[in-house]
């Protein structure tokens, strides 16, 4: 079963890394039925696949105890449900079956099965007499009970005020399995002060020594005192035993999801995605240290990352290839400072700024023109101002294959103005992006200075306009492409505004930034 849906995984994301909620709903359902009901309603908080494969009836059925269909016939009033959720969340609470005489659940969290079987339903030896009577559940075999479970035999008592002699002489316990006791104690059917309990031992020592050592030599028992129970009635504990492990022979195994191999796990979660991964990590102790691995942050990593690493212009300390996924998703300065690199937290996408440095800037080297500085709100060790010049063009280049493939990019130019700004929107600026030689294309107007601009023109009029970043900086959208990952293109992205004579300046230039396209 493991094999085969491992396989399946496998098989389905063999092209690369994609999102959980790419996988196969029914794929998903499969798994989800190999956990526990508890594993199963976590998985709701990961993503909305998993959330509609979790309320699946291929999941539930999975749950439900085999002879489920049995027992709601046996129940005395009409069980109405409208999925196999909705009915497994029902047996969780009792359900009075065998015309009144016992009562059935499921544990919510394991789906093993329980009873409590009335005092009709047991076997009292002279009941007409009080001062001496021994109680055995009539239990004829363990078929209705879950294989491979560890139950408890409780006795459901009340002791009413005029109760007396409960307490005398300990009660004897059994529990027999078989035709064979495994199970002797004595138990003690009411509370006592200490004072009551000096007394009794006086007059009645010598008869509770005696029961204790009948006890003792049968089965190795020890004492039991009543205590209450959440519904407020007294439970007496009668004994412990396992629970064979044949059933039906048609009844399908399950597993809960911390019996699951964790390198099995780890493989899955690889074929996912970061995001995805942290989420799961929620589900169980099993999942959470799989989601840690290794082998899980090593395919959300770029598959050139040992490359990337030596053009740091800082070294990275870290201690995981978790630690060092996390690392990237900030931006850190590579190629001498010119240029910045990080990934996508969420799809471990790559994306670039390239600093001034590495653009080509008309003009640029001319002091005249251009002003080359540091700027303390830069994350580059110094930007461009245009000082005055009627000619601007900017354009940066990149190839395709430092970025990610079969992903969509946008590139923008990140800018600020100077206090000092002139001549700047005067015509609008053209925006341009070509990939390859002419493959494709994409053109544009946009106004820069957008905040002044927006007063005169409505939105409808098709022009395109600057936005703030989080940063504080201004970008500007060039255009965008899709990288199909094929053979290496030269992508060229362009801002420039040549038509007009006019004079502009007070224009600030930290780069272009290329990234995933929301």
């Amino acid at each position: 079963g493991i094999q085969v849906i491992h396989l399946k995984i496998a098989y389905t994301f063999y092209t690369g890394v994609l999102n959980l909620n790419m996988l196969p709903e029914d794929c998903v359902a499969i798994i989800l039925s190999l956990t526990s009901p508890s594993d199963a309603c976590r998985s709701t908080l990961v993503s909305s696949t998993l959330r509609s494969a979790a309320k699946s009836d291929v999941v539930w059925e999975k749950f439900l105890p085999s002879d489920y269909q049995d027992l709601v016939s046996r129940s005395i009033t009409s069980l109405k449900f409208s999925s196999k959720k909705e009915l497994y969340l029902r047996l969780c609470n009792p359900t009075l079956i065998a015309n009144g005489r016992k009562s059935f659940k499921v544990d919510k969290s394991s789906g093993k099965k329980s009873y409590v079987l009335s005092a009709r339903e047991l076997s009292i030896t002279w009941s007409d007499n009080p001062e001496n009577w021994r109680w055995k559940p009539s239990l004829k075999s363990s078929n209705m009970l879950s294989p491979n479970t560890m139950y408890g035999a409780y006795l459901s008592i009340k002791i009413t005020h005029q109760a007396y002699g409960l307490d005398l002489i300990p009660s004897e316990t059994f529990l027999e399995m078989e035709n064979q006791i495994i199970s002797a104690n004595i138990a003690y059917l009411s509370f006592k002060d200490k004072k009551k309990h000096h007394l009794e031992s006086l007059f009645y020592g010598n008869r509770k020594q005696m029961v204790k050592s009948r006890v003792n030599t049968e089965g190795g028992g020890d004492e039991r005192f009543a205590r209450e129970s959440d519904d407020g009635w007294m439970e007496v504990e009668l004994g412990e035993f396992i629970s064979g492990d044949e059933e039906d022979d048609h009844r399908e195994k399950k597993m809960n999801v911390d019996l699951l191999p964790e390198d099995c796990f780890a493989h899955i979660l690889s074929y996912t995605s970061p995001r995805d991964a942290c989420r799961l990590s929620l589900v169980s102790s099993t999942v959470r240290f799989a989601a840690d691995s290794d082998n899980v942050w090593e395919k959300f990593l770029p598959v050139d990352y040992m490359e990337i690493l030596p053009r740091l212009v800082l070294p990275l300390v870290y201690f995981s290839k978790k630690e060092l996924f996390m690392r990237l998703c900030s931006p850190v300065l590579i190629d001498q400072g010119k240029k910045t690199f990080s990934l996508e937290k969420s799809t471990s996408k790559k994306r670039y700024i390239l600093g001034a440095r590495e653009l080509s800037i008309t003009w640029a080297n001319n002091p005249l023109y251009w002003t080359w500085k540091p700027f303390l709100q830069s994350r580059f060790t110094e930007v461009a101002e245009l000082r005055t010049i009627s000619w601007l063009q900017i354009t940066g280049k990149i190839n395709t294959k430092t970025i990610s493939p079969k992903t969509q990019y946008a590139a923008y130019l990140i800018v600020k103005f100077a206090e000092r700004a002139f001549g700047l929107d005067s015509l609008p600026s053209e925006v341009s992006l070509e990939v390859g030689n002419g493959s494709f294309k994409s053109q544009g107007t946009v106004y820069l200075r957008w905040q002044e601009r927006k007063k005169q023109v409505s939105e409808g009029d098709g022009e395109r306009f600057a936005r703030e970043r989080e940063d504080g900086w201004i970008e500007i959208e060039l255009g965008s492409f899709y990288n199909d990952g094929g053979d290496g293109k030269e992508v060229e992205m362009c801002l420039k505004e040549v038509k007009g004579q006019h004079l502009k300046g007070g224009l600030i230039v930290e780069g272009i930034e290329i990234r995933p396209k929301e």
